[in-house]
């Protein structure tokens, strides 16, 4: 037993989505690239990144605050690219009556898409109260202990009772 040689290597400590990728990714997003398209870059027929789209979602899901600041890096992506397609309404002529329909659709998908994701462009948007859950029981007693004492003694006593007819 003593030529057994242990070969399997030990997971590094090192995590393999660092702090300074997480916020490249964040920018990325921001600019309107999905998480897809982000992490199937390449650079040289070689990945971007040394990780996987589900070893990302997996991270996330360790990982509540990263996993924040990715939806709301998403939800400013979608604002970036309802900005993109008012540029092309505003300032771009657009003949081709193909590219109207296909510049229709895709306003279409991204209102349908931004009502999903954020409540800045839907239409049924929720609304916040502030509704206190405690309910507080009190007894206020004005009455004196005289004057429990003479409704006590009427109810036993009820010939003492005078009738003013």
């Amino acid at each position: 037993m003593s030529n057994y040689k242990n070969t399997m290597t030990e997971k590094s400590n090192q995590e393999l989505i660092s702090e300074k990728s997480l916020s490249i990714i964040e920018e990325k997003l921001v600019k309107g690239m999905t998480l897809s398209e982000i992490l199937s870059e390449e650079v040289n027929n070689k990945p971007l990144y040394p990780f996987s789209l589900m070893k990302f979602y997996n991270f996330l899901k360790k990982n509540p605050e990263s996993e924040a600041r990715i939806i709301e890096a998403r939800k400013l992506g979608v604002q970036t690219l309802i900005d993109k397609l008012l540029n092309v309404f505003n300032y771009q002529e657009i003949e081709n009556p193909n590219q109207i329909l296909w510049v229709r659709e895709k306003t279409r998908f991204i209102q349908w898409i931004a009502g999903k994701i954020t409540d800045l462009y839907s239409d049924n948007k929720v609304q916040k109260s502030q509704v206190d859950s405690q309910i507080n029981i009190s007894w206020s007693d004005n009455t004196n202990e005289d004057y429990i004492k003479t409704i006590e003694a009427e109810i036993e006593n009820p010939t003492s009772i005078t009738k003013d007819n």
